[in-house]
């Protein structure tokens, strides 16, 4: 641990990438902050509502008859997951949340262009990897990334879209990012931190 620094608070939004699972991470020296991540990563488009990362634990107390605490804890189970509403009512959004297939069809002389999701009769679901960038300023003004995410993660429809004529609000996918235990041995979550620009 260091004295604090200023540069270090991060206030910014989240700008989310997702990739089918075993993608390659972005490199935290080639992918500049804000840049396109490459490789098959997808960017998800607009949010109308922030990103929130969500880590909850399951413990095993050890207590004693002679204390009114717990001597020891330890760890039985975690879950975690990321929940944010899409803004864009797409096929593809669509298909994150609940599975599926998209097929589109391009508009023609006597066609009209459109995007089909054919879902809901599959029990198993598609997993995918997860990231996403916040970008800071170092005390210079250079931009620097913050990422994380999950390696491997399904989604979700976490909510219930409204579509009203009378709502001061407009339709969203609210979607939920549920974490995966890898089994080859690495961890689900992964944190990136861009501390300094390269040196030359």
């Amino acid at each position: 641990m260091a004295d604090p620094v200023v540069a270090n608070i991060l206030k910014s939004g989240a700008i989310g990438w997702y990739a089918p699972k075993g993608e390659a991470l972005p490199d935290e020296t080639a992918i500049a902050a804000g840049a396109d991540w490459g490789g098959s990563w997808l960017r998800i488009g607009f949010t109308k509502e922030p990103l929130k990362l969500m880590i909850e634990d399951e413990f095993h107390e050890k207590e004693v008859e002679e204390f009114l605490m717990a001597v020891a804890r330890r760890r039985i189970g975690r879950k975690m997951k990321m929940e944010t509403v899409l803004s864009e009512l797409i096929a593809d959004y669509m298909q994150l949340a609940v599975d599926g297939v998209v097929t589109t069809t391009a508009a023609g002389a006597s066609q009209k262009g459109y995007e089909d999701l054919q879902a809901g009769n599959d029990s198993e679901m598609d997993e995918y990897t997860f990231g996403f960038e916040g970008i800071r300023y170092n005390a210079s003004g250079v931009a620097l990334p913050i990422r994380m995410g999950f390696r491997i993660c399904t989604f979700q429809l976490n909510g219930d879209p409204e579509f009203s004529n009378r709502s001061d609000d407009y339709t969203g996918v609210p979607l939920a990012i549920n974490a995966l235990q890898p089994v080859d041995g690495t961890t689900p979550f992964w944190f990136q931190r861009v501390t300094a620009p390269a040196t030359s």
